[in-house]
């Protein structure tokens, strides 16, 4: 049985990418869509603009934490689960696009400092 162990330089690098992104982002879910704010910047993204979603587990030094990138036309968000308003996201996502939930689930239940990233949904 092999055991993986986290890369040190992978989790700090992380870490020091955490502590630069000062300002934690806003997800405002709305009927047509969701905007998105992170200090005085705001997109607004509508649902029929979301041309891929992709999710993933970040390693960090002293935790996990799960995000989704959402692309839309130009755009591309990344969205991290300690965003207020994540959750409110998560759903409205469930909801739109219910294939996405199982892998979804499964994400969230990867063995610790073990990171990674798929796509859950693609037009």
């Amino acid at each position: 049985m092999t055991i993986l162990r986290p890369s040190l330089l992978r989790r700090i690098s992380n870490s020091i990418r955490l502590s630069r992104r000062k300002r934690i982002a806003t997800v405002d879910v709305t009927a047509n869509g969701f905007v998105y704010s992170q200090g005085r910047k705001s997109v607004d993204v509508p649902w029929g603009d979301i041309s891929q979603i992709d999710a993933g587990v970040r390693d960090y030094f002293t935790f996990d934490s799960f995000y989704i990138v959402v692309f839309a036309r130009e755009k591309k968000l990344v969205i991290e689960e300690l965003d207020d308003g994540f959750r409110q996201l998560e759903f409205a996502i469930h909801e739109r696009w219910p294939q996405t939930r199982e892998r979804w689930l499964q994400l969230l239940s990867v063995p610790l400092h073990q990171a990674h990233y798929e796509t859950l949904w693609k037009r």
